[in-house]
């Protein structure tokens, strides 16, 4: 019993040394700014962010969003299942590295951190170089409140912030989303169009489903980018988390849209 009682220990401290490992470079966003030894420009919005639990990672090769598994262990990190979004580069540097970023990252097998810098390597020699971006709060499990003071979906406007942790402009931060829990509805304004759609929650689960919107064509500032983002997160979330202010919503642990409310 002793024996299995210190094995016990012993597995529990190794897990949360790699879990905490694992943290210093998690719910991180790294921009890009080295790739093969050559330096990326300021201007490329290529990034990458990890949530070492589950193992997924997220992020934009400077023109698709990406995704996939990660695996950290002590300093070993590994990529795998990589996927992208289908859209077209016009710019043939922004192609280049794309295909070279996606490449690389498939070959990683070891990473080091330090500070506010995170290099990848491939067989000991350096393949990427990332800069800190900005951190982000993992999810936790809250202690039950009391109903009565805990802040519902219904009690706000809430108002875009974030896509997959990058804040957006200031334009897009004209869309929002309200939840009528009498009619079961949500709706609001993609910072083009009008939409509504129905919603249902049980616990910390959401399903917002039938949205339809009006359909102007707003070709300035990113505007139609922006609308189908948000609107394909708000259809993909699963799950939801208010904290103070903030509304997060999730598909299963990947953060989909950040939110914050407002008095309606």
């Amino acid at each position: 019993m002793k024996q299995s009682l210190i094995l016990i220990a012993i597995i529990t401290t190794f897990a949360a040394a790699a879990l905490a490992q694992a943290e210093r470079i998690g719910f991180r966003q790294w921009k890009l700014v080295q790739l093969d030894g050559i330096r990326v420009a300021g201007s490329s919005t290529a990034y990458l962010q990890l949530d070492p639990d589950p193992t997924r990672f997220t992020g934009s090769t400077g023109c698709n969003r990406m995704f996939g598994a990660v695996a950290v262990d002590k300093r070993r990190l590994s990529f795998s299942n990589i996927g992208t979004t289908k859209m077209a580069c016009a710019d043939p540097r922004v192609r280049r590295i794309e295909t070279a970023f996606i490449r690389a990252l498939g070959n990683v097998d070891r990473y080091r951190e330090t500070g506010n810098s995170l290099e990848l390597y491939s067989r000991g020699r350096l393949v990427m170089k990332f800069n800190l971006v900005m951190k982000f709060t993992p999810p936790t499990k809250l202690p039950a409140k009391d109903p009565v003071q805990s802040m519902r979906l219904e009690d706000k406007k809430w108002m875009l912030e974030a896509i997959e942790g990058i804040p957006v402009s200031t334009v897009a931060r004209t869309a929002f989303v309200v939840f009528n829990s009498d009619k079961q509805s949500a709706g609001g304004n993609t910072s083009c169009n009008v939409f509504g759609g129905t919603y249902s929650t049980s616990g910390s689960t959401l399903k917002i489903t039938d949205v339809i919107s009006t359909e102007r064509a707003c070709e300035e500032d990113n505007r139609m980018t922006i609308e189908r983002q948000f609107l394909d997160g708000l259809q993909k979330a699963n799950r939801y988390d208010i904290q103070g202010a903030k509304l997060m919503l999730y598909e299963n642990r990947r953060l989909l849209l950040t939110l914050t409310g407002q008095a309606k």
